[in-house]
């Protein structure tokens, strides 16, 4: 039995979808609120349970009788008030998850990280895993998480837990159009008109996922995996995603001083909305940044090739019309 926490997030669904196809008995773990995806509701391969990776007594429930653990479960939020929760959700539940998973003798566990954890360095623009942590860089509340959170992994693999870790890039699929990374299709599709002038990296979500049962199923223990397909700025990455829906392409580029009213703007805006704001200030700051990242470490271990970006764009823009035509996206 596989175990899986995260199940309804965003990378986790992708992962839920990998694991169906190879018919592979999942027990997937939710929260009581949250709403499993449409296309997982229904295989007779996937055991939802609910918990929390806070609550130590479901992990011990739910882990048992499991052999391989997919930590997926975290809370993404780079708005400065949730700075504790984000502690307490990616630090806190990732050392009762490793816990656990040491408790229960698991073969192994697949970690899920974020390059984030690696950190952003004030004097470098190459990343890779090698990358020393810079306590003084241009870290996120969500990324110092991250961190320590990885610290948890760290410290249960020289207790003997069989794990490994991956950074993954900005992760590109189809999702909740509303939150995360897939709200780039929902923001292009409403006609957001600024784009940023920073670089970063980005994967498709079924690369990651691929990577993960790869890793999973291998003899490698004890490494950190940057996973990322390409490096692009922000300004292709949003043209395409306009291209590809047949919308009009951005035309502003959103200067620091600019990006510095709109988060303020967006802050103001998301008092009356349901939504969160579209950009924070760290993802305004972050977004001016630029940084490329090394997957020889990946490639060499895997031999994989990753989707080009702008297939997978194109191939989630198709997903997002299609949404859109039945109604999903209003």
């Amino acid at each position: 039995m596989i175990f899986v926490t995260g199940g309804t997030g965003f990378l986790g669904m992708h992962l839920l979808r990998a694991l169906v196809i190879r018919g592979k008995p999942v027990r997937a773990l939710k929260r009581e609120k949250s709403k499993i995806p449409e296309d997982l509701f229904l295989p007779a391969s996937i055991e939802w349970v609910e918990g929390n990776i806070l609550d130590l007594p479901s992990l011990e429930e739910h882990m048992d009788g499991c052999e391989e653990v997919y930590h997926c479960a975290g809370m993404v939020s780079f708005q400065s008030k949730h700075r504790e929760t984000l502690m307490k959700v990616n630090v806190e539940g990732t050392d009762n998850v490793v816990n656990v998973a040491l408790s229960k003798k698991i073969r192994k566990l697949v970690h899920v990280s974020s390059v984030s954890a690696i950190g952003r360095p004030l004097k470098a623009i190459d990343i890779s895993e090698a990358t020393i942590w810079d306590s003084n860089g241009f870290n996120s509340n969500y990324g110092i998480s991250k961190y320590l959170a990885e610290r948890e992994v760290w410290r249960a693999m020289a207790e003997g837990l069989n794990a490994v870790i991956v950074n993954p890039t900005i992760i590109i699929g189809d999702g909740n159009w509303y939150e995360g990374s897939p709200r780039f299709f929902l923001n292009r599709w409403e006609g957001m008109r600024f784009y940023s002038s920073g670089t970063s990296g980005f994967v498709a979500a079924v690369d990651v996922a691929e990577l993960m049962i790869r890793l999973m199923n291998s003899e490698i223990q004890q490494e950190r995996f940057i996973i990322n397909a390409e490096d692009w700025s922000y300004r292709d990455l949003f043209f395409n995603i306009a291209d590809a829906m047949g919308k009009k392409r951005p035309t502003v580029q959103a200067s620091r001083w600019l990006t510095e009213m709109i988060w303020r703007l967006e802050a103001l805006r998301s008092v009356f909305v349901a939504h969160p704001p579209l950009i924070s200030r760290e993802t305004a700051r972050i977004s001016q940044l630029t940084y490329h990242f090394d997957t020889a470490k990946i490639k060499a271990a895997m031999g994989f090739t990753f989707t080009p970006i702008k297939k997978c764009i194109e191939d989630t823009a198709k997903i997002f019309l299609d949404d859109v035509a039945s109604g999903k996206v209003k």
